[in-house]
């Protein structure tokens, strides 16, 4: 089967480019992106996304004992994404920087005081989608 962007796009919960780099530019125009907490926060973020992208574009070439044998790593790495949004939301509200954009985007829900992990699961397909983005724009930026 041949893979493409369009067909990516028929699936549940997908998004495109541009509402990925809207989410994407919200994220960073709020941010002081010199602050050490964000830098931080940020790096880690992209390590997880880094980790994750390798074993999400490799996935359609495992054979199923593979994938059985990979598939706790592909979650845990998927479940450390899903926190380290969590926390860069909480992170924002801390230093007083618009969220509600970003998060209502990413997460598909209107402002919550306090967003739990089982608030997420639902859309656990588009913010790894979104973590896959950001480690694309990380490599074609590192050049």
């Amino acid at each position: 089967m041949q893979e493409t962007y369009q067909e990516y796009l028929k699936q549940n919960e997908s998004m495109t480019f541009e509402e990925m780099t809207k989410l994407h530019m919200s994220i960073i125009k709020n941010v002081a992106t010199d602050d050490t907490d964000f830098v931080e926060l940020w790096q880690n973020l992209l390590q997880d996304a880094s980790d994750y992208v390798v074993i999400r574009a490799r996935w359609g070439l495992l054979t199923t004992e593979e994938k059985l044998a990979t598939d706790l790593r592909r979650t845990q790495k998927h479940n450390a994404i899903i926190s380290d949004f969590l926390i860069l939301e909480r992170l924002f509200k801390q230093k007083g920087w618009q969220s509600d954009e970003w998060t209502r985007i990413l997460f598909l829900e209107n402002e919550k005081i306090e967003r739990k992990l089982e608030d997420v699961n639902e859309h656990r397909k588009r913010i790894g989608d979104f973590a896959n983005y950001l480690a694309f724009i990380s490599a074609i930026n590192n050049r």
